[in-house]
C-alpha cells in the first residue's frame, strides 16, 4: 500500500473518529445530568472533553513527524481546522448566550451546569465540522 493511500485512509479514520468523539461527549454530558454519580460522570466528561480539545488541535499530528504525518497535516487539513475553530467558537458564544438567558431563572440551571453546556456545544460542533470538511475534503 502506498503513503499516500495509508494518509487517505488514515484521514477518514479521523474524521469518522471525530463524529464517535462527538457523540460520545453528548453522552456523557448527559449522564452528568441523569446518573446517580454525577461526579463520576463529570470527572469523565472532563477527561474526555480535554481529549477531544488536544485531539481537534494541530498538536497531534506535530507531534509525530514523518512523511504520513506530514501528508495528513496539509494546508487543507489546517484550514480545515481553523474553519471548524471558527464555527465551534461561534456555538460557545451562542450557547454562553443561551445560559445567560436561563440563568436568569433562579434555580433553572447552575454556573457548572452552564459551562459543561457551553464547553460541550463548542467542542461538539467544531468536531462535527471539521470531520464533516475533512470527510467532503476525502471524496
Amino acid at each position: 500500500m502506498e503513503i499516500i493511500e495509508l494518509a487517505e485512509r488514515a484521514g477518514r479514520v479521523r474524521a469518522l473518529l471525530l463524529y464517535v468523539f462527538a457523540a460520545l461527549t453528548v453522552v456523557l454530558l448527559g449522564l452528568t445530568f441523569a446518573s446517580w454519580r454525577p461526579s463520576f460522570f463529570q470527572g469523565m466528561w472532563l477527561g474526555f472533553t480535554l481529549v477531544s480539545a488536544f485531539y481537534l488541535s494541530p498538536l497531534v499530528t506535530r507531534l509525530k513527524s514523518g512523511p504520513l504525518a506530514q501528508l495528513l497535516e496539509d494546508e487543507v487539513t489546517r484550514e480545515h481546522r481553523r474553519a471548524s475553530s471558527a464555527i465551534g467558537f461561534w456555538a460557545g458564544l451562542l450557547a454562553a448566550a443561551a445560559m445567560l438567558a436561563l440563568g436568569s431563572v433562579p434555580g433553572l440551571i447552575s454556573a457548572s451546569d452552564s459551562a459543561r453546556i457551553i464547553f460541550t456545544a463548542a467542542i461538539v460542533v467544531a468536531q462535527v465540522r471539521l470531520a464533516t470538511l475533512e470527510l467532503q475534503a476525502a471524496r
